[in-house]
């Protein structure tokens, strides 16, 4: 995957999640927040023989700087997933933003000759060169999914904090602490830490245009209440699987939609292999 050794700051990117079992690894790349453990109920869906590691994101715990650009954190991945899984298939699952990276790795890792199993992306945007959009409006995407993680109800007080912060994005953090439902352990300090991952993450997709497309099988499991999307993804991936899942971009992972999210990972990674098209 990689010619060089990874840092071994990287390698301890790679978290586990349920590391045992004999199937092919199951990767699971960080969305825009950073955290490999949005996958842990998923990991506990898909049988004991399958294993399932996370990958975390520079600067989610405070000891490296967050990376703002798709290909250098594919590249840190691809060399870090090297030293730990060092022979075999490997199958790659992202989530929003994860799926970019996702997708970028896969390319990378068929370029070098190493096996790839399946890519499966969950409601991931298609990769467009775009303008960032005014702070306000990536405070309040930020501070959405943090609550959507939590399970918190308080869209409308997040969308006036934001909306008045101009580009103060500390003195919403400040704010948002004081409201009863949000947890006092997300104090301001904390929310700033994350936040400065979340917005080179949002840098990173952004600036991010696929040098070509990649022709190994992929699936993409996409949430029924999200905005529809273009055929930008069928252009990048010829070997394309589309399906749904009740929900949205975040309820996808809840109850009902997760069970059935599982059920469609699981019929990715068992079905049988089909030629490569690139």
């Amino acid at each position: 995957m990689s010619p060089s050794p990874a840092p071994l700051a990287d390698v301890e990117l790679i978290v586990p999640l349920h590391p045992k079992g004999t199937a092919a690894p199951l990767v699971c790349l960080h969305a825009s927040a950073g955290s490999a453990y949005s996958y842990l109920p998923l990991a506990q869906l898909l049988g004991p023989e399958q294993p399932v590691w996370g990958v975390e994101a520079p600067g989610f715990d405070g000891s490296q700087a967050p990376v703002s650009s798709v290909p250098e954190l594919a590249a840190r991945y691809t060399a870090a997933l090297r030293e730990a899984v060092p022979a075999g298939p490997v199958h790659l699952l992202g989530w929003s933003l994860g799926g970019l990276i996702a997708f970028d790795m896969a390319r990378r890792m068929a370029e070098a000759g190493a096996e790839v199993g399946r890519v499966i992306l969950v409601d991931t945007s298609p990769p467009y060169v775009v303008p960032m959009p005014p702070e306000p409006e990536i405070v309040r995407r930020f501070l959405h999914e943090i609550a959507a993680s939590l399970g918190l109800d308080i869209p409308a007080e997040i969308d006036a904090l934001a909306a008045a912060s101009g580009e103060e994005a500390s003195a919403v953090f400040e704010e948002i602490g004081r409201l009863r439902s949000w947890p006092p352990e997300l104090d301001a300090e904390l929310l700033s830490d994350r936040y400065a991952v979340f917005h080179a993450h949002a840098e990173a997709a952004h600036s991010y245009g696929p040098p070509g497309p990649y022709g190994g099988p992929v699936w993409h499991l996409l949430a029924e209440k999200s905005p529809p999307q273009d055929g930008r993804w069928a252009e990048l991936l010829p070997d394309l699987t589309e399906r749904q899942v009740p929900g949205d971009h975040h309820t996808v992972w809840q109850g009902d939609s997760l069970q059935q999210l599982a059920a469609h990972v699981r019929s990715a990674l068992s079905g049988p292999a089909r030629p490569r098209t690139n």
